[in-house]
């Protein structure tokens, strides 16, 4: 991703948005672990401009990315609340590093640790 600036471009490696990203989602209270993967159906919205690393996938867009994560969550913990602050935190965070705009931050809660 590329942030232009009065002094110059800035170019940020997807690598650096998803690690951002896991150091994020790792700060959030329910959440075990990332996924693998997600499903072959969720794989097809995926375009050429997408990076991905196990459990997070980054899709390019004009000015800002959409952040795709699929996780594991604790058994007993409200999902939505907790997803809800995975995408607040990830967002924040991204934005605040980068100066790049998250348009969408999808969570994908793929299995519970029992």
């Amino acid at each position: 991703m590329e942030v232009v600036s009065g002094q110059g471009k800035i170019r940020i490696s997807n690598d650096v948005i998803m690690l951002i990203a896991k150091k994020s989602v790792e700060e959030v209270e329910g959440v075990v672990s990332f996924s693998g993967g997600l499903p072959v159906g969720i794989m097809e919205f995926f375009s050429k401009n997408t990076a991905t690393k196990k459990g997070v996938k980054i899709k390019n867009e004009e000015t800002q990315v959409v952040i795709n994560l699929s996780v594991v969550v604790k058994y007993g913990v409200i999902i939505p609340e907790v997803i809800k602050a995975v995408q607040d935190k990830v967002k924040k965070s991204i934005e605040a590093m980068t100066d790049i705009g998250v348009g969408k931050v999808n969570v994908f809660v793929q299995d519970i640790q029992l």
